[in-house]
Formats: C-alpha cells, structure tokens, sequence
C-alpha cells in the first residue's frame, strides 16, 4: 500500500512537472506559451479542413454554399499559425529545430502553403467540384511536405 502510494505521488509529480513546462506526459516534448499558441492556431483551422475534406472525399454530400463558406474562413484561419513561429525558449514542441536553422527553407514552405489556400479558395468560390478536388489535394501535401521537413514525427 505504501508503495502504490509513493509511486502514485512520484507519477503525479512527474506530470505536474511536465504540465508546468508546457511539455505532455505522452510525448515529453516541452511546449512553451508560443508554441502552445501556435498549436491552437492550427487546431483553430482544421474544422473547415475537416468539413472540406468529407465533402472532398464524398462522405458527404457536396453543399457548394459550405464549401465556399469553410473555405473563405480557412484562408483566413492559416494565416494565424504563422504569426506564432519564433523560437520558444519555454519549449518549442513539435516544431524542429530545422525551422530555426534554415528560415529561408521555412518561410518558402509558408509561402507554398499560402498560396495553395489561397487558390483553394479560388476554386471554391468558382463551385467546380472537380477543379476544388485538386486544389484541396494541394494543399493537403503542402501540409505533408512541411510535416515531414519541419514537425517532429507523431
């Protein structure tokens, strides 16, 4: 009983220590208030992704108002994430240290990115399904692409 108790005692400091530094039990990766920050920007955005996607994909029906709707929002909202990229002394997350070392490779990433929701957007408004299809996919491997260069693996 005596030991359940003091192993329950040190997990439970172990977490609050985790929890403490912005960091999670699960990945021990430190998260600082910027990072955190940027995290919940790109949360904040993957509703609309979500909602595009099932309609994308044929789960469901293609409502060519919501599209343009999420759409519109979701060009707006991935902007945000990026007003959150600076080096978080407090603990940097799943951002990799490649981010800081090679800006250039980053902002030109962001870049790509951008432009692929923006001409998402364009083909939304425009309501061709098959034109948005593509353009949804583009943005979908921009995503990848700086995934895979950029965030720690998950």
């Amino acid at each position: 009983m005596k030991i359940k108790t003091t192993l329950l005692a040190v997990a439970s400091v172990a977490v609050l220590a985790l929890s403490a530094c912005g960091g999670s039990a699960e990945s021990g990766v430190a998260k600082g208030p910027i990072s955190e920050a940027r995290t919940t920007a790109f949360k904040s955005m993957m509703p609309n992704f979500s909602t595009m996607g099932k309609m994308v994909k044929g789960e469901e029906a293609y409502d060519v108002e919501k599209f343009k709707t999420a759409a519109a929002a979701f060009l707006e909202e991935s902007k945000k994430p990026f007003e959150h990229f600076q080096k978080d002394e407090q603990g940097d997350g799943d951002t990799l240290p490649v981010t800081w070392e090679k800006p250039e490779e980053f902002k030109a990433a962001e870049e790509k990115f951008h432009a692929a929701v923006a001409e998402l957007n364009t083909k939304a408004q425009g309501g061709n399904l098959e034109e948005i299809k593509v353009a949804y996919g583009e943005v979908g491997a921009n995503c990848k692409s700086c995934h895979d260069t950029f965030r720690r693996p998950k």
